[in-house]
């Protein structure tokens, strides 16, 4: 069974068509590369996925269970976490508080365990410091020295680090990210890319990744899938789908570089 099955999943916004029956299937594990240009119903696809947008048609199953239409709380909770292409963080706040505020599924919010409760409340938050600086180690152990610095004085690699650790802070199976090399130079991109795909196996979930830079896109996915128009154009290895001469024309030129 798939770790994600989408079917016949439609989106509409009055009338466009922004997806239009799609049919997807992540495996654990895999690292799915969507490609597309813009326009072409890539983070729609992710709204949908994360509950921002109810789907207009089709099912989304995640672990076999049907999530289409939940809340992004609950499609949180079940497993599903992302980052966006432009940065969501809250610069006056240090990096621990950013990667705090994806970390809800195990935190304990309550008025009256937070005032009551404040042996229990200083020793949840000791172990929530414990964990974030093992996860900025192991994506990037000179960060977990910063961990209580402000995002706003970090650079634009260390705000986009502090994102993903916010992401798989709560052991999301599958991870969504949108354009995560936005912003940055193809050598902070290499880079960040290599960090993420140097995760555990046990610790690293399934990926779809949103990206332009086919190189990225080469040297990390294991599948391809391309939209065109909100629909799917085409899916397989990267030299499968680089080699389609309708995807060539529309959206890599002729040739790809080495």
């Amino acid at each position: 069974m798939s770790l994600l099955s989408c079917t016949g999943l439609t989106m509409h916004f009055g009338g466009l068509t922004a997806l239009n029956h799609l049919d997807i299937k992540v495996d654990a594990g895999e690292t799915i590369g969507l490609v597309g240009p813009n326009g072409s119903g890539k983070t729609t696809f992710f709204n949908v996925l994360t509950g921002i947008y109810r789907p207009s048609e089709g099912q989304i199953l995640f672990d076999g269970k049907d999530i289409t239409g939940c809340s992004p709380q609950a499609i949180y909770q079940a497993g599903i976490s992302r980052t966006f292409q432009r940065s969501r963080l809250c610069l006056e706040l240090s990096v621990f508080d950013n990667i705090m505020i994806g970390n809800t599924k195990n935190r304990n919010d309550g008025f009256f365990f937070n005032i009551f409760h404040r042996k229990a409340f200083r020793s949840q938050c000791a172990r929530f410091e414990e964990r974030t600086r093992a996860a900025l180690e192991r994506l990037n152990p000179a960060l977990a020295s910063r961990m209580h610095c402000a995002v706003g004085d970090l650079s634009m690699i260390d705000r986009r680090r502090v994102e993903i650790c916010r992401a798989l802070i709560g052991s999301p199976r599958l991870l969504l990210l949108d354009e995560p090399s936005a912003g940055m130079t193809q050598d902070e991109t290499r880079q960040l890319m290599d960090e993420i795909m140097a995760l555990q196996p046990a610790t690293r979930p399934a990926i779809i990744l949103i990206e332009h830079e086919m190189n990225v896109i080469r040297r990390i996915s294991s599948r391809c899938i391309v939209f065109n128009f909100g629909e799917k154009l085409c899916e397989g290895s990267f030299e499968e789908v680089t080699s389609n001469p309708v995807v060539q024309q529309a959206y890599l030129g002729t040739e790809v570089s080495a």
